[in-house]
């Protein structure tokens, strides 16, 4: 099955996610965003209608980390239906969740918003939390953004749950379709670089070995590698090394260095940066939230 990643980037790039993107931003004035479920930094960070002051608190680790906080309780509540969360600032988020062949492959994210305006005690309140994360914003633009938010009732929320609903199934639809179209036209060379890649993770793999051993030039098969997996050959043997270390990880004892060379890494720092890039978070902070979630 295609990966994750190469699902939610098929998804997004589809003109179907397009037309609803722009119709939903239309209606609602609010951001959204498709993520998978390993993504580990606010998700609506840098969209089309991202409020102002959350992309501030993107700025500043002590607020971002209260961010995350909410994201992944959210995250964690919306496994089999989309949920509704407020957030230490009284914003609220949605998220929901988004299924092919009955497997989670990623999250709808939207939010930002007011449940009712906010009083001028609540408004204070807020100024006063948010001078604690020694954000570097005037009071002033913290309060039009909250002025200009956008305010959604509980009862407004769940039609705007109902909708992203909808529309996740009809992208699961897309998805599923997807999925038995590359399986049924994946050529046997890829079908075969991916099965060589797998039995040998561990070892160094060089893009002339795997070439030799297919019987066809570097140069053809990092075309046809690209064109029907949407990943580079490295990219692709570095995310399948990533997804046999999380399983390794799980184990409380284990080292991080050790498991970095245990899946084929040669350095421990060459691992760490790949886990962040292709996670979101580092190895031990992976595991940090495997164990917060068990």
């Amino acid at each position: 099955m295609l990966s994750e990643q190469v699902i939610i980037q098929k998804i997004i790039k589809s003109d179907l996610f397009h037309r609803f993107y722009e119709a939903y931003g239309e209606l609602t004035n609010l951001p959204l965003a498709l993520r998978s479920p390993d993504y580990w930094y606010p998700p609506l960070y840098g969209v089309k209608r991202e409020n102002p002051l959350c992309s501030a608190v993107c700025k500043s680790k002590i607020a971002c980390s209260s961010c995350l906080k909410t994201q992944l309780a959210l995250t964690k509540a919306s496994r089999d239906q989309g949920k509704a969360m407020q957030c230490d600032l009284g914003l609220v988020d949605i998220a929901v969740p988004v299924k092919a062949c009955g497997k989670c492959i990623g999250y709808l994210y939207t939010g930002q918003f007011l449940s009712q305006k906010q009083t001028k005690t609540e408004l204070k309140k807020t100024l006063s939390d948010i001078r604690n994360w020694q954000l570097n914003y005037s009071p002033s633009m913290i309060e039009n953004s909250f002025l200009a938010a956008e305010v959604y009732e509980p009862s407004k929320q769940q039609a705007i749950i109902e909708l992203l609903t909808q529309f996740a199934e009809r992208v699961s639809e897309q998805v599923d379709s997807m999925v038995i179209k590359d399986q049924m036209s994946e050529p046997i060379m890829i079908s075969r670089a991916k099965s060589y890649m797998k039995d040998n993770y561990a070892i160094t793999i060089k893009l002339s070995k795997i070439s030799d051993h297919l019987k066809i030039s570097q140069y053809h098969f990092c075309r046809q590698f690209k064109k029907y997996t949407g990943l580079s050959f490295t990219d692709y043997l570095n995310r399948l090394r990533i997804e046999e270390a999380k399983l390794i990880l799980i184990a409380p004892n284990c080292r991080v260095g050790e498991v970095a060379y245990e899946v084929g890494f040669q350095s421990v720092p060459h691992f760490s940066r790949s886990f962040k890039r292709i996670a979101g978070m580092s190895p031990k902070k992976w595991r940090e939230r495997k164990s917060e979630i068990r």
